[in-house]
């Protein structure tokens, strides 16, 4: 394992924190004044775009425009912000739609000093409390266990851990070992997270989870947005199957198909042969409510509830769909296509 290096004390942690921006919307807006009055004072917060965009009047912020003339991907705009600026100890990465707490850097710094030998921090994305109803029931899905199962931790707070593999909405990478992997080096949208954090952990450097250092995460509404997202999702984890990228040769991301699978089953009880249909229907019902009642660990409120059950199906058929693409065709997205984030 490659030791990263420790600093004398958090504070001597030179951050640069990095936001690529797809569409810039009012959200867009929330996340950089969020940036803004952060308690640990950032190296820079740099702002990657296509096109020139405001951004808070303050001497922290840089804006690095593109000019593509097209949408790049995020990993393109992240290795542009890692050219641009050097003078820095670890690149801190912001999705657009999220944002932090007042002291999120510090809870950064603080967890890159503790472990001096992981190769950047993660944390999760909560739930922001003024989501839409649909973006509510989007966010209690991967909030559920019965959703996101063991990678529950990405969306809800758990115990600390080492991982090799973490979403970059939420994801401190240091600048030494962000070198040695080559940076991001990819125009992939979607997937380019889990390349990155590969390349890191064959090198020695896992990711460490840290609860505290949460941001807050806006998401898609159900449908079609959030359907669209995950089925990209697994769509690029079928091209890394495909590829035989051992890391995700996992039973885990094999739950989705057989979430869908279980459903198709279950929802189709009534209609087996030498069943008692009046029965079959209480016990779905029941399982239905029991789903509803107990899924989410949460106060999501009683519509929320309503509908999580059959959210889940729709969230896992969306990954199984995109994953099946994935292994059988090989083909991966470059671009953003498909409906945007707002």
């Amino acid at each position: 394992m490659i030791r990263q290096g420790k600093t004398d004390k958090p504070g001597d942690c030179r951050l640069a924190v990095v936001v690529a921006v797809a569409l810039p919307n009012a959200r867009t807006e929330r996340c950089l004044r969020a940036c803004a009055a952060l308690t640990y004072e950032p190296r820079a917060i740099v702002v990657v775009s296509d096109e020139p965009l405001a951004v808070p009047d303050d001497s922290h912020f840089v804006n690095i425009v593109t000019g593509a003339g097209r949408m790049t991907s995020p990993a393109e705009k992240r290795d542009l912000a890692a050219a641009r600026l050097r003078d820095v100890d670890a690149y801190v990465y912001l999705d657009d739609d999220a944002y932090p707490p007042v002291d999120w850097l510090d809870r950064v710094a603080a967890t890159l000093h503790e472990n001096p030998d992981a190769a950047g921090v993660g944390g999760p994305g909560l739930m922001p409390d003024d989501q839409s109803f649909w973006e509510r029931v989007s966010a209690a899905v991967t909030e559920a266990r019965l959703g996101s199962g063991p990678l529950r931790f990405r969306f809800w707070r758990e115990r600390a851990r080492d991982c090799d593999d973490f979403p970059a909405y939420d994801l401190a990478i240091r600048k030494s070992a962000l070198d040695a992997a080559g940076g991001w080096a990819t125009d992939w949208y979607g997937g380019e997270d889990t390349d990155l954090c590969g390349r890191l952990a064959d090198a020695g450097g896992l990711i460490r989870y840290e609860p505290a250092a949460s941001v807050f995460h806006y998401r898609r509404v159900l449908v079609p947005k959030h359907f669209w997202q995950i089925q990209n999702v697994g769509r690029s984890r079928g091209c890394f199957i495909r590829a035989g990228y051992g890391r995700s040769r996992k039973w885990t991301f094999a739950g989705p198909p057989l979430a869908v699978i279980a459903a198709a089953a279950i929802a189709s009880l009534p209609f087996w042969p030498g069943i008692h249909r009046e029965a079959a229907w209480i016990v779905l019902a029941a399982l239905y409510l029991g789903i509803a009642a107990f899924a989410h660990p949460g106060r999501i409120g009683l519509g929320v509830r309503a509908v999580l059950p059959l959210a889940i199906v729709v969230h896992h058929l969306a990954y199984a769909v995109g994953l099946i693409r994935g292994v059988l065709t090989g083909e991966r997205r470059s671009h953003p296509a498909g409906p945007s984030s707002t």
